[in-house]
């Protein structure tokens, strides 16, 4: 089993503007929903932002797997919704 570290990078902002921003963590969050049903996946950790009134512009979340192409497929499919608005790195944790 190896450990991967997945970082979401949006856009953060204001709290009272979120139509400006990008959350990562409802990205990080709609990525550990998918990834959920695959009981071969053990999640970790999960992180993001640390003030109030602040949306975050970079979550994280520490995955346990070996099947790192399940992972590469759910973010590729979170990717297609969000466009080109957010990016990603996926490292051996």
């Amino acid at each position: 089993m190896n450990k991967w570290k997945l970082t979401i990078i949006g856009k953060g902002g204001h709290g009272a503007e979120p139509h400006n921003t990008i959350d990562a963590t409802v990205i990080v969050s709609e990525f550990v929903r998918k990834i959920s049903k695959y009981p071969e996946i053990d999640i970790l950790s999960i992180s993001s932002g640390n003030a109030f009134n602040v949306i975050s512009e970079k979550a994280e979340v520490i995955i346990q797997t070996s099947s790192k192409d399940i992972i590469e497929r759910i973010i590729s499919s979170l990717l297609l919704y969000y466009g080109d608005k957010t990016s990603y790195k996926l490292i051996k944790w």
